[in-house]
């Protein structure tokens, strides 16, 4: 069986007599079906022209009139404007359209008061439930492909909750949105309100109550790293002025992507002052989750149960994986238990050298050497952590586990305050996150913190270079300007002065000795004498 379609313009006299004349087909025939589509007028043109491009049709005028199968669908067949269709049903049916120009016009302008009026109860009934409005950054990434479907099941949101998604990109990517925007429409999930694709970063961001920031800088070729910092940082202050402005005062922000994460969520914290600085936060769930399942892989365990794995310091520089507090479970060893049942990872693993080196390594290649092995981006791990992270932020972390987030610090574990690093947190139901503060470090984790915090502080640096040391004032300063030739006559001199005084020395020496013997000579005049002649015998 088939039915006719007629598109067109609310306020078309054609549009008006081709629905007459659909009308009076249905009346007559018992079997005849018909479905009408109704648009605005200034909306026409662009439906017009995407509906004719999807089924490969010519036709630019207004009625749009085609005949479709009701059981087979496919794209259906092109009967064309109000002209051919009148041809269309006087041929087959001997049925024509007696509309006058001027009944056409009425009927016209009453089509357009009642779209009107439609469109407003639409709008009315949509309001009633509130969805939740949702941007995404960068949205032609292969992250937002993977991540759409979960948010329309309900997965992150909740299931009851119906969002508005905004897919914000640059006008080059507009026409691989709208690809995306057809298809995830395509779902049928019943939660996926309404998608809205756009360049303009006002509209992407109005009204929003979460926003997930991946915008993925590289640095060029001849780029210094100081320059690419700058630009990475005032991309996202563009971003942060606007969200400040345009978004709700309790959107949740979540930052991800290359760059220096940490030091742009410093900087959208700093030009954002609308938005509670503890609601801009960064993801550390990608390499939390690839540190789990190095840990899994090393003690034959599911990675789902490696728990309370902490990751300290700047997420895309320097990072330090602590596994003092990590707990293994389902590990397959001499002990048993329920499933609540957990080892210390530490003394399963029992390799000091490996934890300390061959880990590190492991962890922070294992990203790129899945892309490697794939041949393309491994977006679908990080979807997925962007997914839980949002999920927890919404719905409260499990109970009695512990994650990593990248907040503003508040002095914890002698982190400066306002500096941005990644701590252990748990989220309540509420969405509320907490620093766990009551971790027992080592000093030999506390010097890898540090480590982390001094390559936090370097990136600032590069924004807000430290000050330097004061100049003294010119009254403390003595400049003396030396002539080659007067240097030279100075160093004579002071030779000519040292032999002088070898001089004198050896001078006095003698005059010393001198006037010794000379008084030894007047002591011994001096002295009596006996004058007296020896008397004979």
């Amino acid at each position: 069986m088939a039915k006719i379609v007629i598109a067109g313009k609310s306020d078309c006299p054609y549009y008006a007599r081709s629905e007459l004349l659909g009308d009076k087909l249905v009346k007559n025939l018992p079997d005849f079906q018909l479905h009408k589509i109704v648009i605005k007028p200034e909306e026409w043109d662009k439906w017009l022209k995407e509906t004719c491009s999807s089924r490969e049709w010519s036709h630019n005028k207004c009625p749009l009139v085609w005949r479709e199968l009701i059981d087979r669908g496919g794209k259906g067949v092109l009967i064309g404007g109000a002209n051919e269709f009148q041809e269309y049903a006087f041929g087959y049916y001997g049925v024509q359209s007696t509309q006058v120009s001027d009944d056409m016009r009425k009927m016209a302008e009453e089509n357009k008061a009642y779209k009107i009026e439609e469109d407003k109860e639409e709008e009315a009934i949509k309001a009633l439930s509130h969805p939740l409005n949702v941007c995404i950054t960068n949205a032609s990434n292969q992250v937002c492909y993977n991540l759409i479907n979960a948010m329309a099941r309900g997965d992150i949101f909740g299931e009851t909750t119906e969002i508005s998604l905004h897919l914000l990109d640059d006008k080059a990517n507009m026409e691989s949105l709208e690809g995306l925007r057809m298809e995830a429409m395509d779902l049928a999930h019943g939660l996926l309100r309404e998608i809205i694709v756009t360049s303009d970063v006002s509209k992407a961001f109005q009204g929003c109550d979460a926003i997930i920031v991946m915008d993925d800088l590289v640095q060029k070729e001849k780029e210094s790293r100081d320059d690419f910092v700058k630009r990475s940082v005032e991309h996202h202050v563009k971003y942060a002025k606007v969200i400040n402005e345009k978004a709700k005062k309790e959107v949740k922000v979540l930052l991800t992507g290359t760059g220096p994460t940490n030091l742009n969520i410093y900087m959208m914290i700093q030009n954002a002052p609308n938005i509670p600085k503890q609601n801009i936060v960064g993801l550390s769930r990608t390499l939390e989750n690839n540190a789990k399942s190095v840990v899994g892989e090393k003690l034959n365990v599911n990675p789902s149960g490696v728990v309370d794995l902490i990751v300290w310091g700047n997420i895309n520089g320097g990072t330090y994986i602590d596994l003092s507090k990590c707990r293994v479970h389902g590990y397959d060893g001499a002990i048993w238990g329920p499933p609540s049942f957990s080892l210390p990872a530490v003394e399963m693993i029992w390799d000091k050298k490996w934890m300390e080196n061959e880990f590190t390594e492991l962890v922070k290649g294992r990203h790129q050497k899945s892309e490697e092995l794939m041949k393309h981006s491994a977006s679908m791990s990080t979807a997925a952590a962007i997914e839980t992270t949002m999920a927890h932020w919404w719905n409260g972390t499990p109970e009695g586990q512990i994650f990593s987030l990248v907040v503003a610090s508040e002095g914890w574990y002698e982190v400066p305050e306002e500096l941005v690093c990644s701590f252990p947190v748990t989220i309540s139901p509420k969405g509320n996150w907490c620093v766990v503060q009551d971790i027992n470090q080592t000093s030999e984790v506390k010097e890898k913190i540090k480590e982390a915090v001094k390559d936090i502080i370097a990136d600032k640096n590069v924004i807000f270079p430290p000050p330097k040391p004061p100049t003294p004032p010119p009254s403390e300063v003595t400049v003396t300007i030396v002539d080659p030739k007067d240097q030279q006559e100075k160093k004579d001199g002071e030779k000519a002065t040292d032999s002088d005084s070898n001089t004198e020395a050896k001078l006095a020496t003698i005059i010393e000795e001198k006037t010794a013997d000379s008084l030894h000579l007047q002591n011994q005049e001096k002295t009596p004498v006996d004058t007296q002649e020896a008397k004979p015998e």
